[in-house]
């Protein structure tokens, strides 16, 4: 064996969590960087490719090494995938990285025998030096196994300036499996504290970021590929709002006809003069992580931000004509049924073109966890680490403070029906958009109010039953009333 390493993307797409496969970006950050550094590897797509072709890819390139990037979603299905191989190849090194690892740490290599060494936080420097052959007790953000034990040597420091990182080139990859879109990353870390989330655990705390100039390198290379929408994965993309205006005026000095989607984006972070610019540069896409339409429930979560603040955002960004998507959450600490019709009431006030409900589910490593562990909502002796109840699963996990169980998973199958219907009424209104476009004279009612009228249709069809029908409703007869006047 020559000192390589095959590296591998766990299979997430078959199940009813991730049904697309994404680009993997932090290998792909991986990849590039062992090729900077002249150490061979191969890749695999667990969610594109076999088991058998990964224990062929192993057979034929021979590595020293394998690595893989675990999430904890469904890890225990790639603990036994990991055991198998070590059984089949026992001089494989298994090294294991990604949010799973760093969250838990000396955790996972006691409960995965098969992993060797455990990669903690950004795995770019740490993991060339193991291939390298460094002293393992003295490289920092490493765990590894001798004599039985395990051992963590301590956390590295983040990379402070990004743009010394390479950027993905994906070489290897089947970009081509992947979609037309092409996926950059332009900042870590999260100063934030919302109580359900572990990046800042996983990336820290310190917002980093790639300048605007690092940022128009990478799109430049993959527009010169042919690539012509484009896809910020990075949450936090807007915080440093000088930074996006000048990513904004390099893309419009060029004049290139391009597309991009930014997504889980804060939304106190945009105003309407920044708006105003992404929008003129191409951005057609947002995606903001809402979480509620209460105050109180925001509080809880440790949000940082206001309704106040995050409609005015949606606001505009609804008048320049951004195709908008929000992020709710059910299930959070002290939220009531009054709180999730509020989150209701916010997702269909305004024609955005998709909403996501997710059942909250506590993750190890958030204040989340913690919290449902010492309520004992949860407990130790049940799953470890969520399988396929995560997300977008219709029922709920645990009871929380507020709500039961049975109570919380009624309201998350009605949040169900509601992303269905929103998805067909922004559908039904571009159409009618269109219609009224060529039609002169088309009815008051669809030229100054589709996004209403059409709950007048909808709504009582689609939840006969339910509190929210009702509203629905009364609501949409309130705009008839107001259309008759006008008229």
């Amino acid at each position: 064996m020559t000192n390589n390493i095959v590296l591998v993307y766990p299979d997430y797409r078959q199940s009813k969590v991730f049904q697309h496969t994404g680009l993997p970006v932090g290998l792909g950050y991986i990849a590039e960087s062992l090729k900077q550094e002249g150490i061979k590897y191969e890749f695999v797509d667990l969610n594109l490719d076999s088991i058998e072709d990964l224990h062929l890819k192993i057979n034929e390139f021979r590595p020293q090494f394998l690595g893989i990037s675990m999430m904890s979603y469904r890890c225990e299905r790639t603990y036994k995938l990991l055991s198998e191989i070590k059984k089949k190849w026992h001089e494989l090194i298994i090294v294991a990285g990604g949010p799973h690892l760093t969250t838990n740490k000396e955790k996972v290599l006691l409960e995965c025998l098969a992993i060797d060494i455990g990669v903690v936080g950004e795995g770019e420097i740490t993991l060339i030096e193991v291939m390298r052959d460094c002293e393992i007790s003295s490289i920092r953000g490493v765990i590894y196994r001798t004599q039985g034990n395990v051992y963590f040597v301590g956390d590295r420091e983040f990379i402070s300036n990004l743009d010394n990182i390479p950027f993905p080139k994906y070489e290897g990859f089947k970009l081509e499996k992947y979609g037309s879109m092409m996926t950059l990353n332009s900042s870590r870390g999260c100063p934030y504290r919302c109580i359900f989330c572990a990046a800042p655990r996983i990336l820290g705390r310190k917002w980093r970021n790639r300048s605007a100039n690092g940022m128009i390198t990478e799109f430049m290379y993959w527009y010169r590929q042919g690539y012509r929408d484009f896809a910020f994965s990075d949450s936090n993309f807007g915080v440093q709002k000088q930074r996006v205006l000048d990513f904004c005026d390099e893309i419009l000095s060029t004049k290139f006809n391009v597309r991009f989607h930014a997504d889980g984006l804060r939304a106190d972070h945009f105003d309407r003069f920044m708006l105003e610019k992404m929008k003129i540069a191409g951005f057609i896409g947002l995606t903001f992580g809402v979480e509620s339409g209460s105050d109180a429930v925001l509080k809880n979560l440790k949000k940082g931000e206001t309704i106040s603040q995050i409609e005015s955002t949606i606001s505009n960004a609804i008048a320049l004509d951004f195709r908008v998507t929000l992020f709710f959450l059910i299930g959070s600490p002290g939220e009531r049924e009054a709180d999730i019709r509020k989150s209701f009431e916010l997702a269909i006030k305004y024609n955005i073109i998709k909403v996501y409900f997710f059942n909250l589910t506590p993750i190890m490593g958030t204040e989340f966890y913690d919290w449902a562990l010492s309520k004992k909502f949860i407990n130790l002796s049940g799953v470890r680490y969520p399988e396929d109840n995560f997300g977008f699963s219709e029922e709920a996990i645990m009871s929380t403070d507020a709500m039961s169980q049975v109570n919380l998973t009624k309201w998350i199958r009605i949040a169900r029906r509601l992303e269905l219907l929103i998805d067909w009424r922004y559908r039904f209104l571009a159409m009618v958009t269109k219609i009224c476009k060529v039609i002169p004279g088309a009815p008051d009612i669809i030229q100054g109010y589709p996004h209403r009228w059409i709950w007048f249709v909808t709504y009582p069809i689609i939840f006969p039953v339910s509190r929210l029908a009702w509203h629905g409703l009364s609501k949409c007869r309130h705009i008839i009333s107001k259309s008759r006047e006008l008229s």
